[in-house]
């Protein structure tokens, strides 16, 4: 009897252990994701507000509104002084976090510097920032552009049959973007000696430059145009609207980026290809990668995101998924970037 008694009483001891034990695991994941979950305020300044940019920009949202984020957004406007002025305010303001989109790869050292002299965490996205500035940086979170230069120039140069003379619209000098996609577009020529580049030119990532400079390039060659690659889609828009205004319907055009007017164009043929940059995922990535470096957490130094190659086959799916059904996409934003975050698959579209 009383073994049976003393076993009861241990079975009911063991029972109240756990329940308690179970109590305090519930506690203690509540407390931690209060934690995970803490205001924070962070700055996010950008180079200027392109097509892709304004895209993205609503990723942004919806990851800061799912973190409790207080989201202070600067536009540059392509203007190095201003983003020198977006990011001493950011440090003078005290921000949890800040995360810049450069107008140029080199100029924001001092200011990367000094915030991580305040403890604030630094995230690059998009745009590479080169030394000095990037042994302060936390993450970097951005594109595989040199592969996407070298995707648009072999569809364009199949296109044309392997020889002929292009044209190139190139982003801001300076800016990584530019620098790497246009590597990889030389990496491309470099093995085909038939193709010639009659010109190349900055347009500055604008469909207004990408318009005007097509324009002038159609009146000075004319017919020797054989191909244009763009190294974004916004500039794609302008030439095409160039071409089309002349009438001139058989020159083949790729882009990059992936927006919304260049998938469009892309499905209707009117453009050769593009590679998706999926502005939304990216910029809201970083964002993400912000959030939880300001909270302490470990982050990836670098995190590379692998754009889809996009033609005439699978335009209107991902035209689809970006557009059409857009409110659903970015719903699910947050919670896709935290699946890509931890899986390692950074690039992963659902």
């Amino acid at each position: 009897m009383k073994k049976a008694k003393w076993f009861r009483q241990l079975v009911v001891g063991a029972a109240v252990m756990y329940g308690l034990s179970l109590i305090g695991m519930a506690q203690a994941q509540e407390s931690e994701a209060q934690g995970n979950n803490e205001p924070l305020t962070i700055g996010y300044t950008v180079y200027a507000m392109s097509g892709w940019v304004s895209s993205g920009r609503e990723g942004v949202d919806e990851v800061a509104r799912a973190n409790n984020i207080d989201l202070r957004w600067a536009s540059a406007d392509n203007s190095v002084a201003s983003q020198v002025a977006h990011m001493n305010q950011f440090i003078a303001q005290g921000m949890d976090a800040i995360v810049v989109d450069a107008v140029d790869s080199a100029a924001l050292g001092p200011q990367i510097k000094a915030a991580r002299d305040r403890g604030i965490p630094v995230i690059g996205t998009n745009v590479k920032i080169f030394e000095p500035g990037k042994q302060f940086l936390n993450a970097y979170v951005g594109p595989d552009d040199i592969t996407a230069g070298e995707n648009q120039t072999r569809a364009l140069i199949e296109a044309i049959g392997g020889s002929g003379n292009v044209v190139i619209l190139q982003g801001p000098l300076g800016q990584s973007g530019t620098i790497d996609r246009t590597t990889g577009i030389e990496n491309v020529l470099a093995e085909h000696p038939d193709v010639n580049v009659l010109a190349m030119r900055p347009g500055d990532w604008k469909r207004e430059e990408g318009y005007n400079i097509m324009a002038s390039w159609l009146s000075r060659y004319g017919e020797e145009i054989d191909g244009v690659i763009s190294e974004n889609d916004d500039m794609a828009v302008g030439a095409i609207r160039a071409m089309r205004q002349r009438r001139v319907n058989d020159i083949p055009i790729v882009g990059i980026d992936g927006i919304e007017a260049g998938l469009q164009n892309v499905d209707a043929g009117r453009q050769l290809m593009t590679n998706l940059q999926n502005a939304p995922l990216q910029l809201g990535m970083a964002l993400q990668v912000a959030a939880n470096a300001a909270r302490g957490q470990e982050v990836p130094k670098e995190i590379f995101i692998e754009m889809p190659i996009v033609n005439e086959e699978n335009a209107s799916q991902y035209y689809q998924q970006m557009y059409e059904n857009r409110s659903q996409f970015l719903a699910d934003l947050p919670e896709l970037i935290r699946r890509n975050l931890a899986s390692g698959d950074y690039g992963s579209q659902q």
